[in-house]
C-alpha cells in the first residue's frame, strides 16, 4: 500500500508540473519554428554562393572555349590537329602561330569541377597582370592566351554510350600519347610533380580517369626546341590566386618547379 501511494504521489507531481508549466510548450514550439526559419536563409545563401562561384568559373572558361560541336570538324579538333601537326613537323609552327598564337595554355575543364573553380583565379590573375609576372618582353610572345575544351560538353554527337569528349579522345589518341610522352620527359616530372598514373591515363586516353583540369602549355615560338605541347600538369597549387598565377608564370617560362634545380 505504501508503495502504491509513493508511485501515485510521483505521478501526481509529474502531472502537477505539466499543468503548471504548460505555458512553456507553445514557447518551445514557436522557438523551434523560428530556429528552422532563421537557419534556412544561411543554408540557401551558402548554396547560392557556391552555385554562383561555379557558374562564374564556367563563364570564365567558356570565354576561351573551343567547342566539340561538329565532331571531327569541330574547333577543338582543328586546334588539336594543328598542335599535333607541329609536334610531328616543326616547319608548321609559323602557320600554327599565326592562327592560334605563339604560346598559349590549353586547359581541359568541366562544368561543376571544383578544382577547375579553384584554378580559375590563377588564370585570371595572370591574365590581368601578365606583364607583371612575365617581365621580359621577349618572353611575352603574343601576350596571355588560353583555349579551353570542356570534357563534359554535350553535343548532337553525344550518345548513351559515348560522350562527345570520348569520341574526341578516340580521334586524337596519338596526340594524347605524344603529350603524355612530353610529360614523362619534362623537368616538372623529374622534380616529382607528376604521377605516373595521371600521365598513364592521358597516354591510354582513359576518359573515366581523365583529370580536369588537365593543363597544357603549347609553345610555337622559335625558342621552343620541340614546338607544340611543352608542359603538362593537373590543377594549380597555392593558397592564393597570386600563388597559382606564379605557378602558371613558372610554367610559361619553364622556371621554378618546371626546371631542374
Amino acid at each position: 500500500m505504501i508503495i502504491l501511494t509513493a508511485i501515485g504521489a510521483f505521478f501526481g507531481r509529474i502531472w502537477k508540473w505539466i499543468r503548471e508549466t504548460a505555458w512553456v510548450q507553445p514557447l518551445l514550439i514557436v522557438g523551434v519554428i523560428f530556429g528552422i526559419i532563421f537557419s534556412i536563409r544561411p543554408i540557401v545563401d551558402s548554396i547560392t554562393k557556391l552555385q554562383e562561384d561555379l557558374n562564374s568559373s564556367e563563364t570564365y572558361y567558356h570565354n576561351f572555349q573551343k567547342s566539340l560541336v561538329s565532331g571531327a570538324k569541330s574547333d577543338a579538333d582543328k586546334l588539336t590537329e594543328t598542335v599535333f601537326g607541329v609536334m610531328e613537323d616543326n616547319t608548321k609552327r609559323e602557320a600554327a602561330a599565326k592562327e592560334y598564337g605563339s604560346k598559349f595554355f590549353l586547359a581541359y575543364v568541366a562544368e561543376s569541377c571544383a578544382v577547375c573553380k579553384e584554378s580559375r583565379g590563377g588564370f585570371e590573375t595572370l591574365q590581368q597582370n601578365f606583364n607583371n609576372y612575365i617581365t621580359k618582353e621577349a618572353d611575352r610572345a603574343d601576350g596571355f592566351k588560353m583555349y579551353t575544351i570542356f570534357a563534359d560538353e554535350v553535343t548532337s554527337d553525344t550518345t548513351t554510350k559515348q560522350t562527345a569528349f570520348v569520341q574526341y579522345m578516340d580521334r586524337n589518341s596519338a596526340f594524347f600519347e605524344e603529350t603524355a610522352g612530353v610529360g614523362y620527359n619534362s623537368d616538372y616530372y623529374m622534380n616529382n610533380k607528376l604521377s605516373d598514373s595521371d600521365l598513364q591515363n592521358v597516354e591510354s586516353c582513359d576518359p573515366d580517369n581523365f583529370l580536369t583540369p588537365t593543363i597544357l602549355l603549347v609553345d610555337f615560338t622559335a625558342a621552343a626546341e620541340n614546338p607544340g605541347v611543352t608542359e603538362i600538369f593537373f590543377g594549380l597549387s597555392g593558397d592564393k590566386d597570386s600563388d597559382k598565377a606564379e605557378m602558371l608564370a613558372d610554367c610559361w617560362l619553364h622556371t621554378g618547379d618546371f626546371a631542374i634545380k
